[in-house]
């Protein structure tokens, strides 16, 4: 059986993305293509635009056979282990290519200037150190020590993702060969609407109060105005009164959760005691050190406890937010090395490590509920049957 599979957010689905599954399809040809998609948070410590649920059924919608649910705490974590990670649960999978967006040079360059970084390894990792110690943030390093065997183009932080792919494949000497193909009309990072029919995640997301319609497949679009008229926006102060109450009334230790460095607790809490707003915190707290995605990240990760033994855990399970009749026919293909988790009734099958990760999904969707006013436990309420 042929399989691709392709890390997502689709935060929200676009037709960029359509573009990406529809090109790959056409030239590999799957049997099944498979996303593993970031469940209520995202990689960026901020809230999904929609729940995990909404962004799934679109991602069938619009093509996927199969999306599972990459756990948070794989998510909230820097791109470095979000991709191992990632591979780690494809390399189970047993799939046959994954698949991935790059931009500003075309795939053969990527791929050749990946291998250069890849033998040079070490001395990449020598230079980010030093450029550590002088006090730069490591995106920042990273950037900058990289500068030193690739050309500028290389160097957006959609291809440093890509990289990061690269790099996890070869560190697990994995038989998955990787696919990168070149974005069209936008750029990841692009913040404005450029085009009348492309644009990022991030644009269309700093423009709902334009007509954002013609930028995302039909069932997309639908699913934006159904999720947000049913449900309340997500409130970042909400989760930062929360966060406030951990830190400085609760004073749960930090010193354990992914994310953390020495000093940070007690350089938060100074802050947190004088900002009354999140953003007003954000701004305070982001520095040449640490960027605010990082910020937003150990946040989210303090409050749902997601600590570092997480990551010692061999996860040997998926857990299924939608599927297709395509893909139910050929489950007995993919659980050969990882349990499936469709409906409730599946958790007996996993072993404690597996239901303590589950339990932290659990976790993430009922503080996304919290904050939106929808049900605790929607995930055990909702429909979870072929598209």
């Amino acid at each position: 059986m042929n399989t691709l599979g392709i890390i997502s957010e689709f935060n929200p689905f676009h037709n960029g993305h359509k573009y990406l599954l529809d090109k790959a399809k056409k030239e590999l040809k799957p049997d099944l293509a498979i996303s593993i998609m970031s469940g209520d948070f995202v990689q960026r410590g901020e809230a999904a635009i929609m729940d995990k649920f909404s962004r799934a059924r679109v991602a069938i919608n619009c093509g996927f056979d199969l999306v599972i649910e990459m756990p948070g705490f794989v998510t909230l974590q820097s791109a470095e282990f979000f991709a191992e990670k990632s591979v780690h649960i494809l390399n189970k999978m047993d799939i046959d290519y994954i698949v991935f967006g790059i931009e500003n040079i075309n795939p053969d360059e990527f791929l050749k200037a990946s291998q250069i970084i890849i033998e040079n390894e070490s001395k990449v990792d020598s230079l980010i150190q030093k450029l550590l110690a002088s006090g730069l943030s490591y995106p920042k390093a990273h950037s900058e020590a990289l500068l030193g065997f690739v050309c500028k183009d290389y160097l957006s932080a959609n291809n440093i993702l890509a990289l990061e792919y690269m790099r996890a494949l070869h560190r697990t000497n994995s038989k998955i060969k990787a696919y990168p193909i070149m974005r069209i009309k936008t750029k990841n990072e692009d913040k404005k609407i450029n085009d009348k029919n492309f644009a990022s995640s991030t644009a269309i997301r700093n423009n709902l109060n334009k007509d954002v319609k013609n930028l995302m497949p039909d069932s997309s679009y639908k699913e934006l105005i159904d999720f947000s008229t049913e449900y309340k926006s997500f409130d970042y102060d909400y989760i930062y009164k929360i966060f406030k109450y951990k830190i400085l009334i609760e004073k749960s230790p930090m010193s354990n959760i992914l994310g953390y460095e020495e000093g940070i607790d007690n350089y938060l809490s100074k802050i947190a005691r004088i900002s009354n707003s999140y953003d007003n915190f954000l701004d305070k707290a982001t520095s040449l050190r640490y960027t605010k995605s990082r910020i937003k990240r150990l946040v989210i990760n303090y409050i749902l406890a997601y600590t570092l033994d997480l990551n010692d855990y061999d996860l040997s399970f998926i857990n299924i937010l939608a599927y297709n009749k395509k893909a139910a026919e050929n489950f007995k293909n993919l659980n050969k090395n990882i349990d499936i988790v469709i409906n409730k009734s599946d958790l007996k099958k996993l072993n404690n490590s597996d239901l303590l990760v589950y339990k932290k999904i659990i976790e993430a969707s009922n503080l996304y509920s919290l904050v939106i006013g929808r049900e605790i436990d929607y995930d055990f309420r909702h429909n979870n049957r072929p598209i």
